[in-house]
Order: C-alpha cells, then structure tokens, then sequence
C-alpha cells in the first residue's frame, strides 16, 4: 500500500491485498535455496512473486507508468525460455527485477539483444528507436536523512523517518550504457531513455531533467501494511519534472 494513497478505496483495497499477502506467504514453502526468501506480495489485485516486484510496480505506478506483469513467456535466440517480470508497453521497455544474492541476468541481456535495432539513430523509423530496452531493477538505494541545523526532530525520530523511507529506485540497462528517467515535457510520461527522445511520443526531450540510477529526487515506493498509513512523519520527494 502507498502511503500517498490514503483515501477509503484504496484503504480497503490495501485490506484486501493484506489479507491476500498474508494467506499467500502462511502457504509458502521457502524452495529457492537463496540466502533471502523471496515472498509471494499481492498489490492491487495482482500477485508478485516477491515483495521488491510489487514495490516496483508500486514505483511504476507513483512514475504513471502502465506496467504489464509477467505478459508473456518467449524463446529466446538460444532456445531457452524466458519469462520477463515487466513489460511497459507505453514506452517499449522491459523490466526484469534482481534481488540481492540473484545476479544472473543472462537470459535478460540475450532478451535484449534478440530486440536490438541497427538502424542509424537519426534514420531509424522503427517503433521505438534503438529497438526495446531491457532494463534491471535492483533493490533501491537507502534514503539518508540531512541532519541540518533546522531540523529540530529527534535523532530517534529521524532515524525512524530513515527506517520507514522507500528509498531510491535503482536499475541498470543491458544495453551496457546509461538509461536515464524523467517525465517528458511533450507527452506527461514517464520515460527512461538513452537517446535524447521520448521513448513514448518520439520527440526530442528538450528541457527534461534526466536522472541518473539511484537519483533522490526519485522515491522507491516499498509496499507497506495498512498499519503503517496515516503517518506524515516521511518527508516526500519531488519527482522528476
């Protein structure tokens, strides 16, 4: 559950993924063999595999975003099976979430290369220019608070507000260079892009803040019990303009 989403629908609707979260996880039986079981997280109606899944969803959604999860399973060009965990059709992104202690992404990086565009940049008339980017989520980058003269909260209560905060989405491209995120001033969509183009309505992204991996000024929105709604001691970040 958000915590920018407090309103009756969404309390309820947050109620009913608890409810569903909790069922899952009392049936789960921990098989991975990974040091940190991922945990099956249900987030407005749709059921993750793990709980940093859903908290990307929900950052996703908090970006507006459309996600698609898990849309379909393909063969890749070695023959292996490959199951993304985001498709982001408006933007023609894919997005495959890693957890700590799961490096692998082999699959992903043949994914993306099985989507490569070899047209010249300038002369590419394809849907989306470069082809399709596959991107990896990783676990976020932790909030530091600023301890400056004019905060007069407690350290207990800052190292709190530290505890609580999402902190900062990470990911990197298979591509093997940048991607960068912002909101493009054309069409109002999020976007990650490594050319100067929005990868949602193609024009140039002129006076588009692009931001790096792990930027502050983007908020990792972790899924959250309905316990936690109505505490307004979590400073909230801007996001990308």
């Amino acid at each position: 559950m958000l915590q920018d989403d407090i309103n009756p629908r969404c309390l309820v609707e947050a109620i009913t993924d608890d409810i569903a979260t909790s069922r899952l996880r009392r049936d789960h039986t921990a098989d991975s063999g990974l040091a940190i079981e991922a945990l099956p997280t249900v987030y407005r109606g749709t059921t993750f595999r793990s709980a940093l899944e859903a908290s990307w969803a929900a950052t996703l959604d908090s970006l507006r975003i459309a996600w698609e999860y898990e849309p379909e399973t393909v063969t890749l060009p070695s023959g292996a099976r490959y199951l993304p965990d985001f498709r982001l059709p408006q933007i023609g992104v894919w997005l495959e979430v890693k957890g700590e202690g799961v490096p692998r992404v082999e699959k992903a990086i043949e994914f993306r290369q099985s989507l490569r565009c070899d047209c010249l940049p300038h002369r590419c008339s394809c849907r989306w220019v470069g082809g399709e980017l596959v991107l990896i989520g990783h676990p976020p980058r932790s909030w530091t608070p600023d301890y400056g003269e004019d905060d007069h909260r407690t350290l207990w209560a800052q190292a709190v507000i530290a505890r609580r905060h999402g902190g900062h989405p990470r990911w990197t491209s298979t591509r093997g260079r940048a991607a960068w995120l912002a909101f493009c001033p054309n069409c109002a969509h999020g976007t990650w892009f490594d050319s100067p183009h929005c990868r949602a309505c193609r024009r140039r992204l002129v006076g588009a803040e692009g931001l790096e991996s792990g930027n502050q000024k983007v908020r990792f929105h972790r899924i959250t019990g309905v316990a936690a709604l109505g505490n307004d001691d979590e400073p909230h970040d801007t996001p990308a303009a």
